[in-house]
Order: C-alpha cells, then sequence, then structure tokens
C-alpha cells in the first residue's frame, strides 16, 4: 500500500515547480526587458550585470537566419553555391554562411579586411601578431578574451574591438563571395545585398545565463 503523505509532498513539489517556474519567467522578462534597453541603439549584442552578493548574469541578444526566397541562394552564391548550401528537403546554410549572411542582412559589416582592422588595435607589434593568429571575428566571446588576455585591453575596450574584427571578418567574406562571382561594381553589389534582404529575415531573441 503506497504511502498517502507521498502523493501530497509531489503534488506540493509540483506546486512550488510552478511558482517557482512562474516567478523565474518574470525576472527574466524584466532583465530582457532591462538589456534591450541598454543595448539599445548601440552595436553591441551581450551585457552583463552584478548583484552586491557576487551573482553575475548575462544577456544575450541571438539572431537567427530564415530563409524566405531560398531559389534566390543560387543567385546570391553562385559559383559557391555547392559549398555555402546544403540541399536536402529544406535549404541549409553552412555556418560561416549564415553567420555572413546575418551580417550582411542586419548591416553589421564595415568595408575592410580583417588584417586592417587589427592594425588599429592599440597594442605594439609583437602583440599585434600573436593577436593576428586568434583572432578570427567568428566568435565575439573568444575574441573579446584575447584582446584582454593578450592584448591587455579593458574590458569596453575588448568589447568595442572584438566587434570591429567581427564586422570586418564578415565584409571579407562578403567581399571573397562577390570576388568569387565576378562582381564588383557598386550596382552589382547594391543587387545582390538586396537580394540578400529579400530572400531571408533574421530574427532577434534575447538568451540570459546566469552565473
Amino acid at each position: 500500500m503506497i504511502d498517502t503523505s507521498l502523493i501530497d509532498k509531489l503534488a506540493a513539489i509540483k506546486s512550488k515547480i510552478t511558482e517557482l517556474t512562474t516567478e523565474k519567467e518574470k525576472l527574466e522578462a524584466e532583465i530582457i526587458l532591462s538589456s534591450s534597453k541598454d543595448l539599445e541603439n548601440t552595436k553591441y549584442k551581450t551585457v552583463t550585470y552584478a548583484s552586491e552578493q557576487g551573482n553575475k548574469i548575462t544577456a544575450t541578444i541571438a539572431e537567427t537566419l530564415k530563409l524566405t526566397y531560398p531559389t534566390l541562394l543560387k543567385k546570391i552564391f553562385g559559383a559557391a553555391y555547392s559549398d555555402a548550401v546544403k540541399e536536402e528537403t529544406k535549404y541549409t546554410l553552412t555556418a560561416s554562411a549564415k553567420r555572413m549572411l546575418t551580417k550582411v542582412w542586419t548591416g553589421s559589416y564595415i568595408k575592410q579586411s580583417l588584417n586592417d582592422a587589427i592594425a588599429q588595435l592599440p597594442v605594439d607589434d609583437t602583440t599585434r601578431k600573436k593577436l593576428a593568429k586568434k583572432l578570427k571575428g567568428i566568435n565575439f566571446e573568444t575574441d573579446k578574451k584575447n584582446l584582454i588576455n593578450i592584448g591587455n585591453l579593458s574590458e569596453q575596450e575588448a568589447n568595442e574591438y572584438a566587434y570591429l574584427i567581427s564586422e570586418a571578418a564578415a565584409w571579407q567574406s562578403y567581399s571573397t563571395l562577390l570576388e568569387l562571382n565576378g562582381i564588383t561594381s557598386d550596382s552589382d553589389i547594391a543587387e545582390i545585398t538586396k537580394l540578400i534582404d529579400t530572400a531571408m529575415i533574421v530574427d532577434e531573441s534575447t538568451k540570459i545565463s546566469v552565473e
């Protein structure tokens, strides 16, 4: 015979979980709202808050690329189509292609090479050479850590230069694609950029991590 008190305990636990989940969602919503305001009109995608007790929470804006007109991908990628797109029952972009298109769609790029961006770092030549081997513009947090640990930059400086590196890498990737397809004139580049704007959308959502 089952001890019926176990039923009551389980019901109480379930009720408490529901209560805590509701409270958690409410707190997350307030933090997301605050972080959205703090990140508004900036190029930053992450913000970290710390309590007096030493607890930290990081809010990160995640961007999701969704295709609206996948048939335009062949015209966008041209000769690089088979390298950038995996054809299955649906169109699947490689991680690098998705990263590049997201940057182009959101306008988060700067027209300079990765090397040009690295040349702007406020470090000596020896440190710059070390950083050049590490900075790829692929993972913001990794680049930021390298700028702090190797370049001895402040967190604010590391933030700014990590974004510069990311935006330069996006343009370098995009310009390489354009050159591969023989697209060099401003009008042709504008046409491909317009196709990207039309063929997909980028959804943004904020994720929270507690440390």
